[in-house]
């Protein structure tokens, strides 16, 4: 599934307008009736049902003029507050408000009116602002969206809530809390990415006659992988086949104090399906993983202080990893000179597919443009502290823009990133982006970022393509700590707990 900026919802529907020929109207009167339907569907179980309509001078508002005048010729008792000055309507909001106007619908013009009508009513409409809002929302506008969240009994949204950044997710300065959005044609990317997310309640898409030739012929790069996408992307198993047949995963981890982020990362792989793991790890570590997962296969490497040693490249890895189908590094290594020697040297000399994560990053955090000398596309899993250190930019400036932060850099460096976040984002070169949308805070735990590093590095070694591999990776993973918070609530949530349900979430396709 798609999901499109303001521009690009912009010109699909210019494109549908003046190219196939459904005029401008029509898609709002189809608009109008898709909210209108679900509108009814949640008032069959109420007597007497009121609905209040918050309708501003754009597009938004004509979908609610229209929404008015619709629900009222279903016998549905309707009102329409618009508080606003009405010189300066979109074509076809006028031509809509005209018609609201001359079917007798009654229309609220005083604030306080406005909230006695919003207390009485069943369903609150928000048709204020739709998807091209991009400066602060503040007077009276601010206003009608503090009565609508504070007084309303239920929230519809129409198309996107009010104040919402439809392109990356941000609150311009107050939104409205839906319970239900009805988005048309496709989910916008502000909904999808926080803190926009949180304002949305449940999103529907309606069909509002936007062919899917239209939205095909547009080059939209940004979506979300759902049920269907998992299930064509992760494959069967065939019946003869043996542990070879699932891949050699050598995972590089740890140091003296971070033994348990080779076990996790480990135990990740092993969980998602890999045939072979082979735990890379400093010589006094090797006795905590041997006990925490005897399934995988030990290589101690030499160290100094705890950490591996430089030398270890040439001495201990070298001459056993040709057989590898992939090559995670990274996870509690550890920060030192030599550390970052053995990274760089590692990444660089390997003929394999290699995820980097956590002390990895760290170790090319100076020179992210190593990246750019590796033989085979890589997968980086930063979270945006890590990611703060190899772009330069502030964490605030991450956060605010996760999609683009994530997108330049994969396109800049050649590698597939997973931007680690409450929405993580997977961005390939090519410049497509996959939103997640599993996951909840529960997952909030040190190690959880191993488990999924793990539950990647598993995927292509067992041969998906490394950028599937990641955001089918990223979807189980989150899916697991869903199902951890079913069993266990949002607090008790151990990474120990999302490794092993792994397993579970996986269960639900193959």
């Amino acid at each position: 599934m798609r999901a499109a900026t303001a521009e690009q919802m912009r010109e699909i529907d210019r494109f549908t307008s003046e190219e196939i020929g459904i005029p401008s109207i029509v898609l709002m009167e189809n608009a109008a009736r898709a909210v209108a339907d679900v509108c009814e569907k949640e008032l069959k179980n109420i007597n007497n049902p009121k609905v209040l309509i918050f309708a501003g001078k754009g597009n938004n508002g004509g979908d609610g003029f229209a929404l008015a005048r619709i629900l009222n010729d279903r016998n549905i008792e309707c009102k329409l507050a618009f508080l606003f000055e009405n010189s300066k309507f979109s074509e076809d909001a006028r031509i809509n408000y005209k018609a609201a106007i001359n079917s007798g619908l009654y229309i609220i013009t005083d604030i306080t009116e406005a909230v006695i009508e919003t207390m009485r009513a069943d369903i609150v409409v928000d048709a204020v602002f739709g998807t091209g809002i991009s400066r602060e929302i503040t007077g009276i506008y601010a206003d009608v969206i503090n009565v609508i969240n504070t007084y309303s009994k239920k929230v519809i949204s129409v198309d996107i809530p009010s104040g919402v950044n439809s392109d990356n997710g941000q609150i311009m300065g107050c939104a409205v809390n839906a319970d239900i959005t009805v988005t048309f044609a496709l989910p916008k990317i502000g909904m999808l990415l926080y803190p926009g997310g949180e304002h949305c309640g449940r999103i529907e898409i309606a069909n509002i006659s936007i062919q899917q030739s239209t939205i095909d012929s547009m080059d939209i790069k940004t979506g979300f992988l759902d049920k269907n996408d998992i299930l064509k992307i992760l494959p069967e198993r065939a019946k003869r086949t043996n542990k070879g047949s699932y891949g050699r995963l050598y995972i590089i981890a740890g140091s003296k104090d971070m033994t348990g982020a080779v076990a996790l990362c480990c135990k990740g792989a092993f969980r998602a399906g890999a045939g072979l793991v082979y735990a890379c790890t400093v010589q006094s570590g090797i006795h905590v993983v041997q006990q925490l997962v005897p399934e995988a296969v030990v290589m101690p490497l030499s160290e100094y202080e705890g950490k591996v040693r430089y030398e270890c490249y040439e001495e201990d890895i070298e001459p056993k990893i040709g057989n590898a189908s992939a090559i995670a590094v990274g996870p509690g290594l550890g920060m030192s000179e030599e550390v970052t020697e053995f990274v760089n040297k590692l990444i660089t000399e390997v003929d394999k597919t290699v995820i980097i994560d956590a002390d990895g990053l760290n170790a090319i955090s100076k020179n992210p443009s190593v990246l750019l000398s590796l033989k085979h596309v890589p997968v980086i899993t930063p979270h945006p502290g890590e990611m703060s250190r190899l772009t330069g930019l502030k964490i605030s400036e991450i956060l605010h823009d996760t999609v683009s932060v994530a997108r330049n850099f994969a396109m800049q460096y050649n590698s597939i990133v997973v931007l680690k976040d409450a929405r993580t984002v997977v961005a390939s070169p090519d410049g497509r982006v996959i939103i997640n949308v599993t996951g909840n805070p529960s997952m909030a735990t040190g190690g959880s970022g191993d488990v999924l590093t793990g539950v990647i590095s598993s995927l292509i070694a067992q041969g998906l393509a490394p950028f599937d591999a990641a955001a089918v990776g990223v979807y189980l993973h989150g899916l697991s700590g869903d199902i951890c918070r079913d069993k266990l609530g949002s607090y008790g949530v151990m990474a120990g707990d999302i490794a092993e349900n792994i397993a579970e979430a996986v269960k639900q396709f193959r």
